[in-house]
């Protein structure tokens, strides 16, 4: 089982952050990444393999959202695993 303190730290850092490029942006739908933070919280911390330095490379994960509205917390989940741009 993984650390919860850690999903819910990770989850409210990914809120954080998905509030603040909605609103940069002056617009998006923040609360369709507020309701799925939780989960990708926990993907991101304990489940998802992607070597950032190597994106083509065959064995990693891949993610596909479904809801685009959320599409602020993907960002927020690049900056949470450190990739710089």
């Amino acid at each position: 089982m993984g650390d919860v303190k850690l999903w819910s730290d990770l989850a409210t850092q990914l809120r954080a952050d998905s509030i603040r490029c909605t609103t940069a942006a002056g617009s998006g739908h923040p609360t369709s990444s507020m309701s799925a933070a939780d989960v990708i919280a926990v993907l991101l911390a304990d489940h998802l393999h992607f070597d950032f330095n190597n994106p083509h490379h065959v064995a990693n994960d891949r993610l596909i959202f479904s809801k685009g509205h959320a599409s602020p917390l993907l960002y927020s989940m690049y900056k949470a695993a450190g990739v710089q741009r």
